[in-house]
């Protein structure tokens, strides 16, 4: 089985960060603890860019991924959360063993 991994850098508009991870480390918490194919999220504040991070997520696979998506405590971060983010990149990979 091929791994989904996610890697996201996000810029986020000054003054939101207290605000914000909240609702990341919520979401972080509920997708590690409700969703079986859900193998790896972590969140890593940026040391040398003020208001960036960056998310490390693997998946069982890509169906995995887009059910987190869907998932109920994803969306009630993202409609809480997107008005604060001022850029999103995504990298979209496969772990190479």
């Amino acid at each position: 089985m091929s791994h989904f991994t996610l890697i996201v850098k996000l810029k986020l508009k000054p003054g939101c960060m207290d605000k914000f991870m909240p609702l990341i480390l919520e979401n972080q918490r509920l997708s590690r603890q409700n969703e079986p194919g859900c193998r790896r999220f972590d969140v890593y504040r940026n040391n040398e860019e003020a208001d960036t991070l960056a998310f490390v997520e693997e998946y069982d696979d890509e169906d995995a991924f887009k059910a987190h998506q869907g998932s109920a405590h994803f969306q009630a971060y993202f409609e809480a959360a997107k008005d604060m983010m001022a850029e999103r990149i995504w990298q979209r990979c496969t772990k190479v063993e």
